[in-house]
């Protein structure tokens, strides 16, 4: 399963990578709905939080996490972190796959169960971009493309 899942990860996140791209960058303070993140805000919780996902494999396989770069702005550190998940967990051997990782907080998680978080997460948060681009009248990218 995990060649399978990181494909399949690697692709979901690339469509996410591509819908925050459509936002031109003077859109990032745009607040969709009362009570929600901004777009801005939307993209760098999306690197936060794959960072956080993939941390705990790095470690497994004993990769040092990117330092912190404030100067990039939330689209750079989407990118870098989408790139870091799915070229890590490609390097999972297949005995680790279910190899239970401790997170921050007192949570558990297998590599495989990371995959999965990420993608429900990844998927809820691209629901979200792709309604604010349509309340800003832009088309978002297409997910499935004609053939």
């Amino acid at each position: 399963m995990s060649k399978v899942a990181v494909e399949y990860l690697s692709k979901a996140l690339g469509a996410t990578v591509e819908v925050a791209r459509a936002f031109p960058a003077d859109k990032y303070d745009y607040w969709p709905a009362p009570q929600s993140m901004t777009v801005g805000e939307q993209i760098g919780h999306l690197a936060m939080c794959l960072d956080y996902f993939i941390g705990p494999v790095g470690e497994m396989l004993q990769e040092r996490a990117p330092a912190d770069d404030p100067a990039l702005d939330p689209m750079q550190r989407l990118e870098r972190a989408a790139l870091r998940m799915t070229e890590a967990l490609a390097r999972v051997p297949a005995e680790d796959w279910h190899r239970s990782l401790a997170y921050p907080d007192g949570y558990e998680m297998t590599p495989e169960r990371a995959v999965l978080v990420a993608l429900e997460h990844d998927a809820h948060h691209r629901g979200q971009l792709i309604v604010a681009l349509r309340l800003l009248d832009i088309e978002p990218p297409k997910r499935w493309k004609d053939s």
